[in-house]
C-alpha cells in the first residue's frame, strides 16, 4: 500500500471492507452531518459550526490538495482521505496537513460518525497516514492536538506511536477543558519499525 495509489485516485483497504480514498467535495453533506452530531462535536473545537463555514474550510483545502497533486509536491499541501465501507458509505475522514512555516512538520486528526466507532478504523487510518508522512512526505515530527477529556482519542494516539508533548491548560471552552498535544518523530517512527522487526 503506498501514498501514490491513493494520488492516482484509486483506493486502499484499510481494514475489513472498509477502504480509503481521497476526499472529495461530493463528500461534503456527509462531512456537514457528522460534524452535527453531537456524539462527535462534543470533542471538536471547531463543531458545531454553520455548513457554510464548514463548506468555506474545506472547498479551498481540496483545491490546495489537487494543486500539490497535480505539481506533484504531495508534501506542500493537504492530505484528506475518507473511510468508505463496504457499502460505498462515508464512515469518516482523516486529514495530514503540512505546517505552515516549519519544513517537515505536519498535523494530524480524524473524525468518524459514532455508527463507526469501536471498530479500530480511527487507529488503523492514523497508523496508515502516519506512515505515509515519514515514509513519503519527508516528516521530521507529526503531531496532534485534541481535547484532554477525549479519552478514546489519545488513545488512538497512542497505539499509533504517538507520545503526549505538553499540555496546554484551560484552552478550550473558556478555559474549562485543557489541551493535549501528541507528537511522534522521525525518530521514533524509525526505532518503532526497527522494533516491530526484531
Amino acid at each position: 500500500m503506498t501514498l501514490h495509489t491513493l494520488l492516482n485516485g484509486d483506493r486502499l483497504p484499510l481494514s475489513g471492507q472498509y477502504t480509503l480514498e481521497l476526499l472529495k467535495p461530493s463528500d461534503m453533506p456527509a462531512i456537514c452531518s457528522m460534524l452535527a452530531d453531537e456524539q462527535v462535536n462534543r470533542h471538536l473545537f471547531f463543531a458545531p459550526a454553520s455548513e457554510q463555514l464548514y463548506y468555506d474550510y474545506f472547498l479551498p483545502q481540496f483545491q490546495a490538495m489537487d494543486d500539490a497533486i497535480e505539481q506533484r509536491q504531495p508534501s506542500q499541501g493537504p492530505l484528506m482521505v475518507a473511510i468508505r465501507d463496504g457499502a460505498n458509505t462515508f464512515a469518516g475522514m482523516a486529514v495530514l496537513t503540512p505546517t505552515e512555516g516549519q519544513p517537515g512538520q505536519f498535523s494530524i486528526g480524524y473524525q468518524l460518525p459514532a455508527a463507526h466507532w469501536g471498530l479500530g478504523l480511527a487507529t488503523a487510518v492514523c497508523r496508515l497516514l502516519t506512515r505515509f508522512a515519514f515514509i513519503h512526505l519527508g516528516a521530521q515530527k507529526v503531531q496532534a492536538d485534541l481535547y484532554d477529556t477525549h479519552t478514546a482519542s489519545k488513545r488512538v494516539l497512542e497505539k499509533s506511536g504517538y507520545g503526549r508533548s505538553h499540555k496546554v491548560y484551560g484552552h478550550f471552552e473558556q478555559g474549562q477543558v485543557d489541551q493535549s498535544w501528541f507528537a511522534q518523530t522521525r525518530a521514533q517512527f524509525l526505532r518503532s519499525r526497527v522494533i516491530a522487526a526484531a
